[in-house]
């Protein structure tokens, strides 16, 4: 936990540098573009748990433990390209708060809503930007910069493929099998496969090891995506940051609905379809879905699973050969992520 702290405080850093610099360099061609910079830095600033850049950092670890600072300044692309996601999925969920603060489409849209999103897409696709750019301004040489590159648009690629099983409507022939895909394609990718990549490759790391470590990834990346889930049925507003009950307004394609509908009542099941996914639902039908979840034994079966993938991500790696500071810092990190219930 003191690494990943540690390596928070870099990162956070880093951020800023970066920030700084596109401030003073882009925010002298007008007010109004300047106004946009600095709404993308005080959202990228907000906080966060920072690990899909601590997780470039550990890998990176793993093969080499040379270039600290150009490293960590690398794996702050990955940093603004959840920015980049985060602000253009909650013009698609509709959501109202990130990180405990206004989404952007409601900073820009207070008063009218079409400009706040129009100005959200574009803040999003700065970031996009900005994540390109945060690889081609550190000190790594340029072949494993263009390795880099590369495998950024295809974490794209991949999460945007994912997004699109997500938010096609309908979820009552939804099998198990489905969500593990989009989990996959929508979570593992860009919050864990692509991180442990990106650090491999600016290791030039040998291929067999990255394939051991890719195993650690997506593990860890759907074990990751069930615990969401849980909290955005769950937790607080204070603990996830925003609404509690969006998930069950939106009608959410996730493993805890699946196996609600497979293990409960046939009653509970037609409430459920009747009540999950419409977006003017009642307090009291949110707390009776809560409790059904639970009751039939869909949340438990979550929670087992989660921890299963947890642990199938730390044995993955404990007998690869590996530098020892980084190993010991992956297996911290799904420590960690094994700990945020």
């Amino acid at each position: 936990m003191d690494n990943i702290e540690f390596y928070r405080e870099k990162i956070n850093l880093a951020l800023k540098e970066f920030f700084d610099k596109k401030l003073k360099e882009d925010g002298k061609y007008s007010p109004k573009i300047r106004e946009l910079i600095e709404n993308v830095i005080e959202y990228n600033m907000r906080g966060g748990k920072r690990i899909r850049p601590a997780i470039v950092i550990f890998a990176y670890k793993c093969f080499n433990d040379k270039n600290n600072e150009e490293i960590i300044k690398a794996a702050i692309s990955l940093e603004l390209m959840q920015a980049y996601l985060l602000i253009h999925d909650d013009i698609i969920d509709k959501s109202d708060l990130r990180r405990g603060k206004l989404s952007m489409h409601k900073i820009y849209g207070k008063k009218n809503e079409d400009f706040g999103i129009n100005m959200a897409i574009l803040a999003g696709d700065l970031c996009s930007s900005y994540t390109y750019d945060s690889i081609i301004e550190c000190g790594f040489p340029a072949k494993e910069k263009n390795k880099a590159i590369e495998y950024l648009g295809w974490i794209i690629n991949r999460e945007i493929y994912g997004q699109t099983l997500d938010i096609i409507p309908g979820f009552s022939n939804l099998s198990e099998e489905d969500v593990w895909k989009i989990y996959e394609l929508k979570t593992a990718t860009y919050t864990t496969q692509g991180p442990v990549y990106l650090g491999c490759v600016l290791a030039n790391a040998p291929l067999d090891k990255i394939k051991k470590l890719q195993e650690y990834a997506t593990n860890l990346g759907i074990a990751f995506q069930i615990q969401d889930d849980l909290n955005g049925i769950f937790a607080s507003v204070d603990f996830i940051g925003k609404p509690i009950d969006s998930d069950i307004r939106e009608g959410k394609k996730t493993l805890i609905i699946v196996k609600t509908l497979e293990l409960c009542s046939k009653d509970e099941r037609k409430f459920i379809l009747k009540e999950y996914g419409n977006s003017s639902v009642s307090e009291e039908s949110i707390i009776k879905i809560r409790k059904i979840i639970k009751k039939c034994g869909a949340y438990d079966y979550c929670v087992d699973k989660f921890k299963e993938l947890v642990t199938k991500s730390k044995n993955s790696i404990a007998d690869v050969e590996l530098l020892e500071e980084g190993k010991k810092y992956l297996i911290e990190m799904a420590d960690y992520i094994g700990g945020l219930f």
